[in-house]
């Protein structure tokens, strides 16, 4: 068995070997088809019609320290063990608990990737009429299912794509936008036709790439080097390029009135970039939602990764044919009021719980880690409680609290198991 899990280069349910580790600009590459995705920009977007542009750049902010924070700690974790997201979770919930948590994670990135099919159709559909947009997304999830089934080398590849793609015409429509509206001091003078509460842009701001920071990510960053690669990578992405992506949607619908950066390309005479956008931009990301997720379904079922991958695609396909996509701006609300707590857990566990290092997976007997869980129960609960300032905060904090102070209580604790001393 191990002998096939090496020779598919996946690792699903062992840890990756250092010798299997991948080059720093492989992975950079890997991982940008998920950092120069349309999602962000729509995300951006969203954020352009809630807020006047201030506004929306200090929430930004908020939200790219955030999520810094949080990428650095799980790309760590899984630099340092070398394990999935499904593998690091059993440490903290618990064999079975782990799976409730493993299993809502990587159905929401079959959301994403629905998400991503939607706005694929809709793009080529309004560049291409003659081309059905429901049709097309659903073609759309069997060309991501396509290549996420050959992994990380495939979508290394399609990853070098998305960044010159939407890197650079996201800048150049970012520049033809501002210009369009009198330069900088147009730009600051918008005020949005009804305004958003800062909470909630900042939960846009988290929401678009948060659940990604927690089950996707790691299961990239186990391929690092060491974890100073790891935290670099996690800095650059959350603190530098994906608060540019959610600038450059901003400003695209500000400047246009469309949310879809295609669109918002087309109206300033850019179509056959919007195009590409509209392709690689869905594409990369959505590839790498359903790689993670077979990852993490493969290792909790027992079952080879290619044919999870199968799996993956069709429940994708699925929630496509459903129209999943018109939900996005709930999805994102939802997924940054909840994954913190989540995440918050394995924070605690990776500072404090298992501060020596993780154990081998053999010493793991506990079946359910209810500290875990009430953990996230309490910081979802919280996140919903209307409490003063940034809902996200008082998640994600809440629940590193409550793990530490629940692992002080009971015989069973993991901190009292594997750390005597």
């Amino acid at each position: 068995m191990a002998e096939q899990k090496e020779s598919t280069g996946q690792f699903a349910s062992q840890a990756v070997p250092m010798d299997q580790r991948m080059k720093t600009t492989s992975l950079f590459g890997a991982m940008s088809g998920f950092i120069f995705m349309t999602t962000s920009l729509q995300a951006g977007a969203n954020m352009g019609f809630g807020g006047d542009f201030k506004t929306v750049l200090m929430a930004i902010a908020v939200g790219a320290v955030f999520l810094t924070v949080i990428a650095v700690i799980m790309g760590c974790a899984a630099a340092k063990t070398g394990m999935t997201f499904g593998q690091l979770i059993n440490y903290a919930y618990g064999k079975y608990g782990s799976k409730i948590i493993g299993f809502f994670l990587a159905f929401s990135l079959l959301g994403w990737t629905a998400v991503d099919a939607g706005l694929m159709g809709s793009a080529i559909n309004a560049f291409i009429p003659g081309i059905p947009q429901y049709a097309m997304s659903l073609v759309s999830v069997i060309l991501f299912t396509a290549t996420a089934a050959f992994g990380m080398k495939a979508m290394s590849k399609l990853g070098t794509i998305c960044i010159p793609v939407i890197g650079i015409f996201g800048l150049v429509s970012a520049f033809i936008g501002i210009r369009g509206l009198g330069g900088m001091s147009g730009l600051m003078a918008y005020v949005p036709a009804s305004k958003l509460p800062f909470g909630s842009l900042v939960g846009l701001a988290i929401g678009s790439w948060i659940g990604c920071a927690c089950s996707l990510l790691p299961d990239f960053m186990r391929f690092a080097k060491n974890t100073k690669v790891a935290a670099g990578l996690g800095i650059l992405f959350m603190l530098i390029l994906n608060p540019l992506m959610l600038i450059i949607g901003a400003i695209g619908a500000i400047a246009t009135g469309y949310g879809d950066m295609p669109y918002v390309l087309a109206a300033q005479g850019l179509a056959i970039p919007g195009l590409l956008i509209g392709i690689f931009g869905n594409w990369g990301p959505a590839q790498g939602n359903e790689y993670s997720c077979a990852l993490t379904w493969g290792n909790m079922f027992k079952l080879e990764h290619k044919k999870m991958t199968v799996i993956c695609g069709i429940i994708a396909l699925i929630l496509t044919a459903m129209n999943f996509f018109q939900y996005f701006g709930t999805f994102l609300i939802f997924l940054s009021n909840c994954v913190p707590a989540i995440i918050g857990v394995f924070m605690a566990d990776y500072l404090y719980t298992y501060r020596k290092g993780y154990p081998n997976a053999e010493q793991i007997d506990i079946k359910w880690d209810w500290r875990g869980l009430v953990a996230v129960a309490v910081g979802i609960v919280l996140a919903y409680a209307g409490l003063p300032g940034i809902s996200q905060v008082w998640c994600v904090c809440s629940a590193v609290i409550v793990r530490i102070v629940l692992n002080m209580v009971g015989k069973d604790s993991p901190a009292k198991i594997y750390y005597k001393s």
